[in-house]
């Protein structure tokens, strides 16, 4: 008669009951888990500037930022953003900069930066390929490729912009494991080697030397101002240039739980000609975030320049400076 080949033999009969014994007191076996996305640098905090630039447009635009990478691939990023489209006239700080070698006059930002919020956000998820950032953003948002870099000590990544899908055309970002608000204070700031900074830049403008629109490109050379004195009982940098250009750096708001700072400057010959002890033209507004690395070191900021004209209506957008920069020691 022929073997029913179904019928489990004995041998055959006593593993399954012993896997199944082992299953009801040890559990089935596990999945592998999921491999955990690389940071890019190893760094879970950026602060990033990215603009879409265009010499022959009117349209330009900023945003200045605050990315998170997760390990599971995922990213969030908090943000304020400007655009010629809208005309925004500039906001006060609130903090009021006495006791200083420039005048004293309360430190305006460009509008909305001294929220004590930003006003937008995204999500979205990240891939990290031979150096090679891609943010995919949620939504139909777009996507931004960078390259990532990392300093020789390991405490701190660079990314350098490579190109975007949603208009953005140029980028900088600088980022550590340090916390939000891990700020630095004026006097720390102060105390920086400011002759080793680099200024790289790009801005849109229109200017005495070239009448037209253009990008204005710098990289390598400091900033303009490295001599810098606390002021305004510990809550300021200010300074005043030989052509009596006043500069004052101060936190966004009167709060320093956070890392957002913003420069302003303005020529004292223009308030002069307006009759004015603080300047209330188109003065230079430019909302920046310190870079603070792993060992909570101050290494500079990334910032953009938001000066939409507010004072010369003849001149509408002509008149606005717009771009993105980074002043750091590397």
């Amino acid at each position: 008669m022929p073997r029913d080949s179904h019928r489990f033999r004995p041998a055959h009969l006593a593993v399954a009951v012993l896997t199944l014994l082992v299953s009801c007191l040890f559990g089935a076996p596990a999945a592998p888990a999921a491999s955990a996305a690389e940071l890019p640098g190893g760094k879970a905090r950026f602060a990033v500037a990215v603009g879409g630039l265009n010499a022959g447009s009117t349209t330009n635009w900023v945003r200045l930022g605050q990315y998170e990478f997760a390990a599971d691939g995922t990213v969030s990023e908090d943000h304020w953003h400007w655009t010629q489209r809208r005309r925004e006239v500039r906001s006060s700080t609130g903090v009021q900069a006495a006791g200083c070698p420039t005048r004293s006059c309360t430190v305006r930002t460009a509008y909305g930066y001294q929220s004590s919020a930003a006003p937008q956000s995204l999500t979205g998820t990240y891939t990290l390929d031979a150096g090679l950032l891609r943010i995919t953003w949620a939504g139909g948002q777009g996507w931004e490729e960078w390259n990532v870099t990392e300093a020789s000590d390991g405490s701190l990544a660079t990314l350098a912009f490579v190109r975007s899908g949603f208009g953005a055309t140029h980028g900088f970002g600088h980022g550590s494991n340090a916390a939000w608000n891990a700020r630095a204070s004026a006097a720390t700031v102060a105390a920086a080697d400011h002759a080793s900074f680099d200024h790289d830049y790009f801005l849109w403008k229109v200017s005495g030397e070239n009448d037209q629109p253009h990008i204005d490109a710098g990289a390598g050379s400091p900033f303009w101002m490295r001599d810098w004195s606390v002021c305004g009982s510990g809550r300021c940098l200010a300074g005043r240039s030989p052509s009596d250009t006043d500069y004052y750096v101060t936190s966004a708001n009167t709060s320093t739980s956070h890392r957002r700072d913003t420069l302003w400057h303005w020529r004292t010959a223009l308030a002069d000609a307006r009759g004015e002890h603080c300047y209330t033209g188109n003065s230079h507004v430019k909302p920046m975030i310190q870079i603070i690395d792993d060992d909570g070191t101050f290494r500079g900021w990334v910032g953009v320049e938001a000066s939409l004209n507010q004072s010369a209506p003849d001149q509408g957008r002509y008149a606005d400076d717009i771009g993105v920069f980074r002043i750091t020691d590397g």
